[in-house]
């Protein structure tokens, strides 16, 4: 039995294959489990970011600095590295906390991912930044979230659990409204970033900029649907991982079948390139 209180749990099974992932601000490790039971019949377990300040880490104060989040983050992931190869995930925000463990790990001369996978999201150095949304009055805070989408149906109609998660609502948005991407050499890891088609809060030129951040070649995937794909296309998502993980020599007809677009994926060269 694993103490709900580690910083990465696992959502389904273990299997062959470990992702590692990171759900959007303000939200807990079951955020992430409909994806955990989908990867699961791949033989790829999920384990998820298990921050404090919700469900069950919801006794412990949320953290607002970015950077010794980070570094938590990373101490904990270090310890769950076996001989396995694996991935990073990252949700819309929890994006910026896989890329920035990412860069930390290299910094530690620890084994990188493979890939990482990054959702409704855009690059890292010029993505829009929530400087308000942490000090706003909470009526006003919580009718922008439900409006925006991503809030669980009993978050959307209870104010008891509203008033229980918005400390750590209110933290992420903090770190993530102040974060500056630092200039750094880009990561030798290849990034596969999957959009919405009809995500209208992504610009779609702005996930192009994921490129200056890889010395790989980075992989768009267009998904049918909004902003948030884990309840829009979860299915479609799991499979496409799946696929990806499964290596891009044996698959790539496939995934490019698989993607819901007229265009299909699109392979951009790396930084280094």
């Amino acid at each position: 039995m694993i103490d709900d209180r580690h910083w990465y749990v696992p959502l389904a099974a273990d299997g062959d294959r470990r992702v590692f992932g990171f759900p959007h601000a303000g939200a807990g490790c079951a955020q992430l489990s409909s994806l955990a039971d989908l990867l699961a019949g791949h033989s790829i377990a999920l384990w998820s970011a298990n921050l404090p300040g919700r469900q069950a880490r919801l006794a412990e104060p949320p953290r607002t600095e970015l950077a010794g989040l980070v570094d938590e983050l990373t101490d904990a992931l270090v310890e769950r590295i076996d001989d396995r190869p694996y991935d990073l995930f990252g949700y819309c925000g929890g994006a910026v906390l896989a890329f920035e463990v990412a860069r930390r790990l290299r910094a530690r001369s620890v084994r990188l991912p493979e890939r990482m996978f990054v959702v409704s999201f855009e690059a890292p150095d010029i993505a829009w930044r929530p400087r308000r949304l942490p000090y706003l009055p909470s009526d006003v805070l919580w009718e922008y979230l439900t409006e925006r989408g991503g809030v669980s149906g009993d978050l959307a109609v209870d104010p008891t659990v509203r008033r229980l998660v918005e400390p750590a609502v209110r933290a992420d948005f903090s770190w993530l409204g102040e974060y500056h991407c630092e200039p750094d050499a880009p990561l030798p890891v290849r990034a596969v970033v999957f959009h919405g088609l009809q995500d209208e809060d992504t610009l779609y030129g702005a996930l192009l900029g994921w490129r200056r951040h890889s010395t790989e070649p980075v992989r768009l995937v267009p998904l049918d649907g909004g902003h948030w794909l884990l309840d829009d296309a979860c299915a479609e998502l799991a499979d496409l991982m799946a696929r990806e993980i499964a290596g891009p020599a044996a698959d790539r007809p496939d995934l490019d079948a698989v993607a819901s677009a007229a265009a299909g994926p699109v392979d951009l060269g790396g930084f280094g390139d």
